[in-house]
């Protein structure tokens, strides 16, 4: 195979990852996946029938895959390694991989991955609130999120850019200075709290002998950038203007990426479909243009979808026809790069 192209195969992803090695071998940049999660649900697809005005439409539901697992948590934690395993070889050195779970067997995939990758390249665990109304529970708390592990292939080459999500209401309120060149807020430039030490050695700078946080030749560039900001009992202050943030940093704390609601323009009735968005945020901070995405638990095709969005060359599987169906049925939709179809690695389906 002499170029990368998009790819989606149908069929068990262990067979293709073997298959694939010797073609795409440290080639791949990013690998998502959103896996069955130990839950012991067989899922839908659901579709509306047919109504009548006498009458509500009749619900069909045709199973897209299920999740149960008759060896228990052993059978399921080992089908997991053996996929990972393959996928490993897969990531390039800079690359990473992002697994999706929840409450049911995330801390045992967890050790798993430590176990895969090595712990010092685990990355981070992100918290995405995957529904915005928890259900009632008769013992302790109904769950509202679902858990992002990310490991980096080597933690020495990997790096992601900075994620900013829009301002709000509330990230606005400290701007509430402003001077000739606009709002903004103050940041501290003096040891507070935790950072202020008995022993935390102290200097003076234009009149004031305070624990400052940073070099007396940087107080002086923002002194002449005009950048602090004197109270009126002679206490310093750096200015950070509302037009030099690109927005809110986001932390591994994801509550601004809306789930899938059935009135949602994209859902496509898969029921564990996640967010274009959420996928777009991943993709974006951890690549690049014309780098290589897949998804080994393809699902609804929505990092196909994204990374065809954001000019990436991807692949995806599943072992569902229901899920493979779906898929190309939004990217038919999306008019985007031509992509093959595969029902074995040798063979393009047509």
């Amino acid at each position: 195979m002499d170029e990368l192209e998009n790819f989606i195969f149908s069929g068990d992803c262990l067979q293709f990852m073997k298959e694939m090695k010797k073609d795409y071998h440290e080639r791949i940049r990013l690998i998502y996946i959103d896996p069955p999660y130990f839950s012991g649900t067989d899922y839908t697809l659901k579709k509306r029938g047919k109504g009548a005005p006498e009458r509500a439409p009749m619900l069909i539901e045709e199973v897209t895959y299920t999740d149960k697992w008759e060896g228990g948590l052993q059978e399921y934690l080992q089908y997991m390694r053996e996929r990972i395993e393959a996928m490993k070889p897969l990531l390039r050195e800079d690359g990473s991989l992002w697994l999706h779970v929840d409450l049911h067997a995330s801390h045992y995939v967890k050790t798993l991955l430590d176990d895969i990758f090595g712990e010092s390249n685990f990355v981070n665990e992100i918290v995405w609130r995957r529904t915005n109304s928890p259900k009632s529970q008769s013992k302790g708390f109904g769950s509202q999120h679902d858990n992002i592990l990310l490991y980096a292939k080597d933690i020495t080459k990997f790096e992601t850019k900075p994620v900013y999500r829009k301002h709000d209401e509330k990230s606005l309120k400290p701007y509430r200075y402003e001077d000739e060149r606009g709002k903004f807020r103050l940041i501290e430039i003096e040891a507070q709290g935790i950072q202020r030490t008995e022993n935390r050695k102290q200097f003076e700078w234009r009149g004031r002998t305070a624990p400052y946080l940073y070099r007396r030749e940087t107080l002086d560039k923002w002194w002449d950038e005009n950048r602090i900001y004197t109270s009126r009992n002679g206490r310093y202050s750096k200015k950070q203007y509302l037009s030099d943030v690109q927005g809110v940093l986001v932390s591994d704390l994801w509550l601004d990426i809306n789930p899938i609601q059935g009135a949602s323009k994209e859902y496509s009735g898969f029921l564990t479909q996640k967010p274009v968005a959420l996928l777009e945020r991943i993709i974006e901070c951890a690549t690049e243009p014309g780098d290589v995405v897949a998804d080994f638990f393809g699902g609804s095709g929505t990092t196909a979808v994204a990374a065809s969005r954001l000019e990436r060359s991807w692949i995806i599987c599943d072992v569902s026809s229901v899920a493979i169906e779906i898929a190309t049925k939004r990217l038919r939709e999306m008019n985007k790069p031509h992509y093959e179809l595969r029902t074995s690695y040798g063979y393009t389906d047509t």
